[in-house]
C-alpha cells in the first residue's frame, strides 16, 4: 500500500467523527432537537474532547507500534495524527465557548480560575500551538536537536489531558480511568523502552 493511499485512509478515518458531529449539528439546527440528547451543547463539547484525546493516544502509539510490531510506516503519518489532535482540541475549546459559555468571552477568565480541569485543558491546548507550528520539515531543519526536545511536550500534554478528564468525573469512572491508563501505559512504555535500549547500548 502506497504512502498516499495510507494517508487518505487515515485522514478519512479521523475526519469521519467531525463529519458525523457536523451532520448532527445541522440536524439540530433543522429542528431535530432530540438527536444529541437533552444537552446538545454538552454532547458536542464532550464528543470533540474525546476525539482530541483519541487522536493524541493514536499519536503516542506510533512509537510503541513501531517498536513492538515493526510498523515503521506509521512514523510517516505521525504529523497528520498530531494535526488532528490540534484540530479536535480547537473544536473542543470553541464548542465550550459557543455552546456552554454562549460566546461570553468575559467569563473565560473566571471559569479558568474556578474550574481546575478547565485550566489544565487550556494549558494543554496552549502547549499544542508550538508543536503544531513547528511540525513541518522546515522547522525540523531549523531547530535541529531542539526540535525533539520541544516535541517532548506531548508527554506533558498527555498527562494534562488525562487529569483534565479525570477531574470531570461525576459518576462513571470507567471511561476517564481507561483513557488515563492507556495514556500512562503508552508513556511508560516509551520511557521504559528508552531505558532498556540505553542499558544494552552501554553493555
Amino acid at each position: 500500500m502506497t504512502v498516499f493511499i495510507r494517508r487518505c485512509l487515515i485522514f478519512s478515518a479521523l475526519f469521519t467523527p467531525f463529519a458525523y458531529i457536523f451532520a448532527q449539528i445541522v440536524a439540530l439546527q433543522m429542528g431535530n432537537y432530540d438527536i444529541l440528547g437533552p444537552e446538545p451543547g454538552k454532547a458536542i463539547t464532550w464528543f470533540t474532547g474525546q476525539w482530541a484525546f483519541n487522536s493524541l493516544l493514536l499519536t503516542l502509539a506510533v512509537t510503541p507500534l513501531k517498536s513492538w510490531l515493526g510498523w515503521k510506516w506509521l512514523v510517516v503519518h505521525r504529523r497528520m495524527l498530531g494535526l488532528f489532535v490540534m484540530f479536535y482540541a480547537t473544536l473542543h475549546l470553541f464548542s465550550y465557548v459557543i455552546f456552554l459559555l454562549a460566546w461570553e468571552w468575559g467569563d473565560i477568565g473566571s471559569e479558568l480560575i474556578e474550574r481546575p480541569y478547565l485550566t489544565l485543558g487550556f494549558i494543554a491546548w496552549l502547549l499544542l500551538i508550538p508543536l503544531t507550528i513547528t511540525s513541518t520539515k522546515g522547522w525540523q531543519r531549523r531547530l535541529k536537536r531542539n526540535w525533539k526536545s520541544l516535541h517532548k511536550l506531548v508527554y506533558l500534554i498527555a498527562i494534562l489531558c488525562a487529569v483534565h478528564y479525570l477531574l470531570q468525573i461525576r459518576s462513571n469512572w470507567f471511561e476517564p480511568t481507561l483513557y488515563a491508563l492507556i495514556a500512562l501505559l503508552l508513556l511508560g512504555q516509551r520511557f521504559s523502552w528508552k531505558a532498556l535500549k540505553g542499558y544494552f547500548n552501554r553493555s
